[in-house]
């Protein structure tokens, strides 16, 4: 009877062991793994959208002097990244001073538009400050606003920004960055 009441503690000490170990196990690879899935979705954000352009402006005095006291802007150039395939960009925006005190603000539209015709369409709103600097770095956000073919049905945004310099109207850079959905 000792015997089989040894082996009896024997076994359930080896089963409580056995379970201490699995549990334990268990719990380090669930934490190991959310850790993991944490650090993997920081990494793994691949936004639909991630285009840069590349152009020339022409900028004209805007005819309200008070109440905007800035700019109208045209521009056009070439566009790469995605969702298009690439293609030729063209803006046209209204550059205040006065609306935002110390501040340019920027209106505008610009449009993507691909080699077969396609084209997707944005509107965007963008800051940055008033400065005696040459090179000013605007920032804000835009809206897909449509667009024609692969892009009828196109909505989304995101953050948008732009690099200027005040002298050189040849090279101006701007990158949007955000998600597109299709509605359609």
């Amino acid at each position: 009877m000792t015997r089989s009441a040894h082996r009896w503690l024997a076994r359930a000490a080896g089963a409580a062991a056995t379970a201490v170990l699995i549990t334990g196990g268990t719990a380090g690879v669930t934490y190991a793994a959310e850790t993991d899935r944490e650090a993997a979705s920081i990494v793994a954000y691949d936004p639909s959208v991630n285009s840069t352009a590349n152009f020339a402006v022409v900028a004209t005095t805007h005819p309200d002097t008070v109440g905007c006291n800035g700019y109208k802007v045209t521009g056009s150039g070439t566009a790469s990244g995605k969702p298009t395939t690439g293609g030729t960009w063209t803006q046209d925006e209204v550059v205040c001073t006065a609306t935002i005190p110390g501040k340019y603000d920027i209106k505008g539209t610009g449009t993507i538009t691909e080699s077969d015709g396609d084209k997707l369409t944005i509107s965007y709103a963008l800051t940055a400050p008033l400065t005696s600097d040459t090179l000013v770095y605007p920032t804000g956000t835009f809206k897909i606003t449509g667009g024609t073919g692969n892009y009828a049905f196109a909505t989304g945004s995101g953050k948008m920004n732009a690099r200027v310099n005040l002298l050189d109207h040849d090279h101006v850079t701007s990158t949007i960055m955000g998600d597109i959905l299709f509605t359609g």
